[in-house]
Protein backbone atom coordinates (compact mmCIF):
# COMPACT_ATOMS: atom_id res chain seq x y z
CA UNK A 1 0.00 0.00 0.00
CA UNK A 2 0.77 3.56 -1.15
CA UNK A 3 2.51 5.54 1.67
CA UNK A 4 0.69 9.00 2.04
CA UNK A 5 1.81 12.28 2.14
CA UNK A 6 1.21 13.84 5.07
CA UNK A 7 0.82 17.63 4.88
CA UNK A 8 1.29 20.56 7.73
CA UNK A 9 -0.57 24.28 6.57
CA UNK A 10 0.55 27.58 7.93
CA UNK A 11 -2.15 29.53 8.10
CA UNK A 12 -6.56 29.19 8.24
CA UNK A 13 -7.82 31.25 5.44
CA UNK A 14 -9.61 31.33 2.38
CA UNK A 15 -6.91 29.42 0.12
CA UNK A 16 -5.78 27.15 3.28
CA UNK A 17 -9.36 25.88 3.06
CA UNK A 18 -9.65 26.04 -0.80
CA UNK A 19 -6.55 23.58 -0.73
CA UNK A 20 -7.24 20.62 2.06
CA UNK A 21 -10.34 20.28 0.37
CA UNK A 22 -8.71 19.65 -2.77
CA UNK A 23 -6.19 17.18 -0.81
CA UNK A 24 -9.21 15.58 0.14
CA UNK A 25 -9.53 14.37 -3.26
CA UNK A 26 -6.28 13.06 -3.50
CA UNK A 27 -6.50 9.43 -1.83
CA UNK A 28 -2.84 9.01 -0.85
CA UNK A 29 -2.67 12.90 0.61
CA UNK A 30 -3.56 14.05 3.87
CA UNK A 31 -3.80 17.38 5.91
CA UNK A 32 -1.94 16.07 9.60
CA UNK A 33 -1.81 19.35 10.91
CA UNK A 34 -2.79 23.14 10.79
CA UNK A 35 -1.00 26.52 12.19
CA UNK A 36 -2.29 29.30 13.21
CA UNK A 37 -1.67 32.31 16.09
CA UNK A 38 -5.01 31.36 17.74
CA UNK A 39 -6.31 28.03 18.87
CA UNK A 40 -9.63 28.50 17.83
CA UNK A 41 -8.67 28.94 13.82
CA UNK A 42 -6.50 26.15 14.60
CA UNK A 43 -9.17 23.93 16.22
CA UNK A 44 -11.92 25.21 14.12
CA UNK A 45 -10.12 24.47 10.76
CA UNK A 46 -8.85 21.13 11.71
CA UNK A 47 -12.25 19.46 12.75
CA UNK A 48 -13.47 20.04 9.11
CA UNK A 49 -10.45 17.67 8.39
CA UNK A 50 -10.24 14.24 9.81
CA UNK A 51 -7.16 13.40 11.23
CA UNK A 52 -5.89 17.39 11.12
CA UNK A 53 -4.10 18.51 14.39
CA UNK A 54 -4.64 21.56 15.59
CA UNK A 55 -1.32 23.63 16.58
CA UNK A 56 -1.09 26.75 18.27
CA UNK A 57 1.33 28.65 16.12
CA UNK A 58 3.02 28.16 12.74
CA UNK A 59 6.33 26.53 14.46
CA UNK A 60 4.64 23.51 16.63
CA UNK A 61 2.92 22.51 13.40
CA UNK A 62 6.26 22.74 11.33
CA UNK A 63 8.22 20.56 13.71
CA UNK A 64 5.19 17.77 13.94
CA UNK A 65 7.26 14.86 12.98
CA UNK A 66 4.70 13.14 10.58
CA UNK A 67 4.92 16.58 8.23
CA UNK A 68 6.20 15.16 5.13
CA UNK A 69 5.68 18.71 3.76
CA UNK A 70 4.61 22.43 4.77
CA UNK A 71 2.06 24.51 3.01
CA UNK A 72 2.70 28.47 3.48
CA UNK A 73 -1.34 30.22 3.39
CA UNK A 74 -0.30 33.37 5.11
CA UNK A 75 -0.84 36.79 3.96
CA UNK A 76 2.22 37.88 1.36
CA UNK A 77 4.16 40.34 3.51
CA UNK A 78 5.15 36.63 5.79
CA UNK A 79 6.11 34.13 3.48
CA UNK A 80 9.24 34.87 3.43
CA UNK A 81 9.45 34.58 7.12
CA UNK A 82 7.94 31.02 7.46
CA UNK A 83 9.29 29.88 4.47
CA UNK A 84 12.55 29.85 5.91
CA UNK A 85 11.50 28.91 9.34
CA UNK A 86 10.11 25.60 7.92
CA UNK A 87 13.42 25.14 5.97
CA UNK A 88 15.41 25.76 8.94
CA UNK A 89 13.46 23.27 10.56
CA UNK A 90 14.24 20.78 7.95
CA UNK A 91 10.92 20.93 5.95
CA UNK A 92 10.19 21.23 2.22
CA UNK A 93 8.13 23.83 1.41
CA UNK A 94 5.23 24.72 -0.75
CA UNK A 95 4.72 28.72 -0.56
CA UNK A 96 1.46 30.06 -1.82
CA UNK A 97 2.14 32.54 -4.32
CA UNK A 98 3.50 35.48 -4.61
CA UNK A 99 5.96 33.17 -3.17
CA UNK A 100 7.70 36.45 -1.57
CA UNK A 101 6.76 40.43 -1.54
CA UNK A 102 10.17 40.70 -3.80
CA UNK A 103 13.12 39.39 -6.09
CA UNK A 104 15.41 39.43 -3.06
CA UNK A 105 13.50 37.72 -0.25
CA UNK A 106 12.52 34.81 -2.79
CA UNK A 107 16.35 34.92 -4.26
CA UNK A 108 16.91 33.89 -0.02
CA UNK A 109 14.70 31.81 0.53
CA UNK A 110 15.52 29.22 -2.53
CA UNK A 111 19.15 29.62 -1.42
CA UNK A 112 18.52 28.28 1.58
CA UNK A 113 16.35 25.72 0.31
CA UNK A 114 19.57 24.65 -1.53
CA UNK A 115 21.88 24.94 1.42
CA UNK A 116 19.86 22.84 2.95
CA UNK A 117 19.34 20.25 0.08
CA UNK A 118 15.31 20.56 0.89
CA UNK A 119 12.50 21.20 -1.90
CA UNK A 120 10.90 24.38 -2.08
CA UNK A 121 7.88 25.33 -4.85
CA UNK A 122 6.05 28.29 -6.32
CA UNK A 123 2.54 27.73 -5.66
CA UNK A 124 1.64 29.31 -8.65
CA UNK A 125 -1.07 26.14 -9.25
CA UNK A 126 -1.92 27.24 -12.75
CA UNK A 127 1.29 26.32 -14.13
CA UNK A 128 0.45 22.17 -12.66
CA UNK A 129 -2.64 21.50 -14.25
CA UNK A 130 -3.10 19.33 -16.68
CA UNK A 131 -4.79 21.78 -18.97
CA UNK A 132 -2.16 24.38 -18.74
CA UNK A 133 0.12 21.67 -19.65
CA UNK A 134 -1.80 20.90 -22.99
CA UNK A 135 -1.71 24.28 -24.16
CA UNK A 136 2.03 24.53 -23.34
CA UNK A 137 2.35 21.42 -25.53
CA UNK A 138 0.26 22.88 -28.20
CA UNK A 139 2.02 26.07 -28.21
CA UNK A 140 5.28 23.87 -28.57
CA UNK A 141 4.00 22.23 -31.59
CA UNK A 142 3.58 25.73 -33.57
CA UNK A 143 -0.54 25.26 -33.55
CA UNK A 144 -0.63 29.08 -34.04
CA UNK A 145 2.71 29.43 -35.83
CA UNK A 146 5.36 31.84 -33.97
CA UNK A 147 3.17 33.91 -31.54
CA UNK A 148 2.85 37.64 -31.69
CA UNK A 149 0.78 38.85 -29.03
CA UNK A 150 -0.69 37.80 -25.76
CA UNK A 151 -3.68 39.73 -24.44
CA UNK A 152 -4.73 38.67 -20.86
CA UNK A 153 -7.10 40.14 -17.83
CA UNK A 154 -7.66 39.10 -14.58
CA UNK A 155 -10.23 41.00 -12.60
CA UNK A 156 -11.93 40.64 -9.56
CA UNK A 157 -14.36 42.94 -7.17
CA UNK A 158 -13.22 42.70 -4.41
CA UNK A 159 -14.31 44.56 -1.85
CA UNK A 160 -12.49 45.57 1.81
CA UNK A 161 -14.97 44.02 3.76
CA UNK A 162 -14.81 40.94 2.84
CA UNK A 163 -11.14 40.62 1.74
CA UNK A 164 -9.01 43.26 3.97
CA UNK A 165 -6.05 42.02 3.66
CA UNK A 166 -6.12 43.44 0.31
CA UNK A 167 -6.06 46.48 0.88
CA UNK A 168 -3.84 46.83 3.45
CA UNK A 169 -0.11 48.31 2.56
CA UNK A 170 1.47 46.23 6.12
CA UNK A 171 0.35 42.55 4.42
CA UNK A 172 1.49 42.94 0.84
CA UNK A 173 -2.07 44.13 -0.37
CA UNK A 174 -3.25 45.38 -4.10
CA UNK A 175 -4.22 44.04 -7.18
CA UNK A 176 -0.25 43.60 -8.52
CA UNK A 177 1.00 40.98 -5.56
CA UNK A 178 -2.88 39.27 -5.65
CA UNK A 179 -4.08 39.37 -8.77
CA UNK A 180 -1.31 40.52 -11.15
CA UNK A 181 1.61 37.47 -10.83
CA UNK A 182 -0.99 35.61 -12.31
CA UNK A 183 -0.78 37.28 -15.25
CA UNK A 184 2.93 38.07 -15.51
CA UNK A 185 3.42 34.85 -14.44
CA UNK A 186 1.40 33.56 -17.46
CA UNK A 187 2.63 35.76 -19.72
CA UNK A 188 6.87 34.49 -18.48
CA UNK A 189 4.98 30.61 -19.27
CA UNK A 190 4.03 31.75 -22.74
CA UNK A 191 6.75 33.90 -23.89
CA UNK A 192 9.38 34.04 -21.63
CA UNK A 193 11.53 36.85 -19.99
CA UNK A 194 10.96 40.25 -21.70
CA UNK A 195 13.15 42.33 -22.80
CA UNK A 196 11.59 45.80 -21.70
CA UNK A 197 8.35 46.45 -19.64
CA UNK A 198 6.00 49.24 -19.08
CA UNK A 199 3.61 49.52 -16.82
CA UNK A 200 1.08 52.28 -15.22
CA UNK A 201 -1.60 52.23 -12.46
CA UNK A 202 -4.46 53.30 -10.45
CA UNK A 203 -4.03 53.38 -6.44
CA UNK A 204 -5.90 54.53 -3.22
CA UNK A 205 -4.90 56.93 -0.73
CA UNK A 206 -3.40 54.41 1.11
CA UNK A 207 -0.68 53.60 -2.01
CA UNK A 208 -2.28 50.23 -2.75
CA UNK A 209 -2.68 49.56 -6.65
CA UNK A 210 -6.15 48.91 -7.31
CA UNK A 211 -5.98 48.63 -11.21
CA UNK A 212 -2.13 47.88 -13.05
CA UNK A 213 -2.27 47.64 -16.64
CA UNK A 214 1.31 46.20 -18.02
CA UNK A 215 3.32 45.35 -21.46
CA UNK A 216 5.70 43.27 -22.10
CA UNK A 217 7.78 43.67 -25.02
CA UNK A 218 9.61 40.80 -26.76
CA UNK A 219 11.91 40.97 -30.21
CA UNK A 220 8.93 39.69 -32.28
CA UNK A 221 6.16 39.68 -29.72
CA UNK A 222 4.02 41.71 -27.00
CA UNK A 223 2.00 40.38 -23.70
CA UNK A 224 -0.74 43.22 -22.58
CA UNK A 225 -1.75 42.50 -19.46
CA UNK A 226 -4.52 44.09 -17.20
CA UNK A 227 -5.19 43.37 -13.31
CA UNK A 228 -7.57 44.62 -11.15
CA UNK A 229 -9.63 44.48 -7.57
CA UNK A 230 -12.34 46.83 -8.12
CA UNK A 231 -14.39 44.98 -11.02
CA UNK A 232 -15.16 42.05 -12.69
CA UNK A 233 -13.19 41.05 -16.02
CA UNK A 234 -13.46 38.09 -18.63
CA UNK A 235 -10.29 36.90 -17.04
CA UNK A 236 -9.59 34.84 -20.54
CA UNK A 237 -6.22 35.08 -22.50
CA UNK A 238 -6.02 34.99 -26.34
CA UNK A 239 -2.84 33.92 -27.99
CA UNK A 240 -2.25 35.05 -31.52
CA UNK A 241 0.39 34.09 -33.84
CA UNK A 242 0.87 33.55 -37.48
CA UNK A 243 -0.96 30.30 -38.18
CA UNK A 244 -3.93 31.35 -35.72
CA UNK A 245 -5.05 32.06 -32.16
CA UNK A 246 -5.81 29.63 -29.34
CA UNK A 247 -8.39 31.59 -26.85
CA UNK A 248 -8.26 30.47 -23.19
CA UNK A 249 -11.96 31.27 -21.52
CA UNK A 250 -12.74 32.34 -17.92
CA UNK A 251 -11.09 32.07 -16.06
CA UNK A 252 -7.48 31.29 -18.06
CA UNK A 253 -5.75 30.22 -14.97
CA UNK A 254 -8.13 27.46 -14.06
CA UNK A 255 -9.89 27.31 -17.99
CA UNK A 256 -13.18 25.80 -18.44
CA UNK A 257 -12.14 25.28 -22.41
CA UNK A 258 -9.70 26.14 -25.02
CA UNK A 259 -10.69 27.35 -28.42
CA UNK A 260 -7.82 26.68 -31.71
CA UNK A 261 -8.99 28.88 -34.65
CA UNK A 262 -6.44 28.85 -37.28
CA UNK A 263 -6.41 31.33 -40.13
CA UNK A 264 -8.19 28.78 -42.58
CA UNK A 265 -11.56 28.76 -40.43
CA UNK A 266 -10.95 25.48 -38.69
CA UNK A 267 -11.50 25.14 -35.40
CA UNK A 268 -10.73 23.09 -32.20
CA UNK A 269 -12.50 23.07 -29.21
CA UNK A 270 -10.33 21.95 -25.88
CA UNK A 271 -13.12 21.25 -22.71
CA UNK A 272 -11.91 21.04 -19.50
CA UNK A 273 -13.88 18.36 -17.17
CA UNK A 274 -11.42 18.71 -14.25
CA UNK A 275 -12.83 17.58 -11.29
CA UNK A 276 -12.80 19.97 -8.08
CA UNK A 277 -10.23 23.43 -7.50
CA UNK A 278 -7.02 22.97 -9.21
CA UNK A 279 -4.65 23.25 -6.32
CA UNK A 280 -3.63 19.42 -5.95
CA UNK A 281 -2.22 19.47 -8.79
CA UNK A 282 0.30 21.61 -7.08
CA UNK A 283 0.25 19.09 -4.08
CA UNK A 284 0.81 15.99 -6.28
CA UNK A 285 3.93 17.51 -7.96
CA UNK A 286 5.36 18.59 -4.95
CA UNK A 287 5.24 14.95 -3.28
CA UNK A 288 6.49 13.68 -6.86
CA UNK A 289 9.52 15.97 -6.50
CA UNK A 290 10.29 15.12 -2.90
CA UNK A 291 10.16 11.27 -3.24
CA UNK A 292 12.54 11.63 -6.26
CA UNK A 293 15.27 13.76 -3.91
CA UNK A 294 14.53 16.92 -6.15
CA UNK A 295 14.76 20.59 -4.76
CA UNK A 296 12.60 22.38 -7.45
CA UNK A 297 9.94 21.26 -9.55
CA UNK A 298 10.88 21.39 -13.52
CA UNK A 299 7.38 22.36 -13.97
CA UNK A 300 8.45 26.08 -12.47
CA UNK A 301 12.28 26.01 -11.63
CA UNK A 302 13.74 28.16 -9.60
CA UNK A 303 15.42 30.43 -12.48
CA UNK A 304 11.85 30.90 -13.50
CA UNK A 305 10.17 31.52 -10.68
CA UNK A 306 13.34 34.53 -9.67
CA UNK A 307 12.72 35.98 -13.62
CA UNK A 308 8.73 36.63 -12.30
CA UNK A 309 9.68 37.87 -9.36
CA UNK A 310 12.41 40.18 -11.16
CA UNK A 311 9.89 41.63 -13.59
CA UNK A 312 7.40 41.74 -10.62
CA UNK A 313 10.41 44.04 -9.16
CA UNK A 314 10.65 46.01 -12.51
CA UNK A 315 6.59 46.70 -12.43
CA UNK A 316 6.82 47.18 -8.76
CA UNK A 317 9.63 50.39 -9.53
CA UNK A 318 7.71 51.45 -12.45
CA UNK A 319 4.46 52.52 -10.48
CA UNK A 320 6.40 53.19 -7.03
CA UNK A 321 4.63 50.49 -5.26
CA UNK A 322 6.54 50.15 -1.73
CA UNK A 323 4.90 48.54 1.19
CA UNK A 324 6.65 48.81 4.60
CA UNK A 325 9.82 47.01 5.65
CA UNK A 326 10.69 46.93 1.67
CA UNK A 327 13.66 45.80 0.60
CA UNK A 328 13.65 46.31 -3.10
Amino acid sequence: MKKKFKWGIIGTGGIANAFAHDIELIKDHQIIAVGSRTKTNAEKFSSIFPGCKAHHGYLECIKNPDVDGIYIATPHNSHYEYSILALENNKPVLCEKPIAINFNEAEKMILKANQKNLLIMDAMWTRYLPHILLLKRLLKEKKVGEIKTLFVDHGQNLSNNLNPRLWDPNLGGGALLDLGIYVVSFAHLILGVPNTISSDTIKNKDGIDLTTSIIFNYDNAQAIMNATMINNTPCEAIISGTKGYIKVYGRFYAPTKMKLRLNSGEEKIFKNHYKGHGLREQAIEFARCKNLGLIQSPLMPHSEILDVMKSMDIIREQIGLKYPNDNI
